[in-house]
C-alpha cells in the first residue's frame, strides 16, 4: 500500500475517532435538537444523516475510480436529504453507528485493495454537484462527518 493511500487511513480514522468520542458522550440524548433550521434535526436524526451520507460519499468515490459517475446532472441533495430523514425515521443511533462502522469497514477493506493511488485521482460529480477526484469526495465525507460532530459537541456542550 502507497503513502498517500496510509494517510488517507489514518486521517480517515483519526476524523472517526473524534466522531465516536462526541457520540459516546451523548448516548442518552437522541431526542436533544442540534439544528433548529433547515430539517431540524435531533441527534438522532443527525447521526443517521451522517450515515447515509457516508455510504453514499463511499459508493460514488469507488463508483469513480471504476468510471462510473452515479451521481445524476441534476441531483438536488436537499430534496435527497428530506426524503431519506422521512424514510429512516424509525432508526436508532445505536443502528446507525452499527451503519457507519460498517461504511467505514467497506471504505478501509477497499483501499486496502488499490494497488494503484492513482485511481484516487480519477474523477466524476459528488452529491453537491461539484466534480471532485475520488480523494476529494473520500476527504470531503470526512469534514462533513468533523463538522456535524463539531456541531453536536457545542450544542450539547460536550468536551472533546
Amino acid at each position: 500500500m502507497s503513502e498517500r493511500i496510509d494517510r488517507l487511513i489514518h486521517d480517515f480514522k483519526a476524523n472517526r475517532a473524534y466522531f465516536d468520542a462526541v457520540l459516546d458522550q451523548a448516548v442518552d440524548r437522541a431526542n436533544e435538537q442540534i439544528y433548529s433550521d433547515g430539517l431540524g434535526w435531533d441527534l438522532r436524526a443527525l447521526v443517521v444523516h451522517v450515515a447515509d451520507a457516508n455510504r453514499g460519499h463511499n459508493a460514488q468515490a469507488m463508483n469513480i475510480t471504476q468510471e462510473r459517475d452515479i451521481i445524476p446532472e441534476d441531483f438536488d441533495i436537499q430534496r435527497y436529504n428530506r426524503r431519506t430523514t422521512e424514510k429512516n425515521t424509525e432508526k436508532t443511533i445505536r443502528e446507525a453507528r452499527e451503519d457507519l462502522n460498517r461504511y467505514r469497514q467497506e471504505l478501509l477493506d477497499w483501499l486496502q485493495t488499490l494497488d494503484d493511488e492513482t485511481l484516487l485521482d480519477k474523477r466524476g460529480r459528488h452529491s453537491t454537484l461539484a466534480i471532485m477526484s475520488a480523494e476529494e469526495i473520500i476527504r470531503f465525507g470526512m469534514k462533513h462527518e468533523r463538522s456535524h460532530a463539531e456541531d453536536i459537541a457545542r450544542v450539547l456542550n460536550i468536551p472533546v
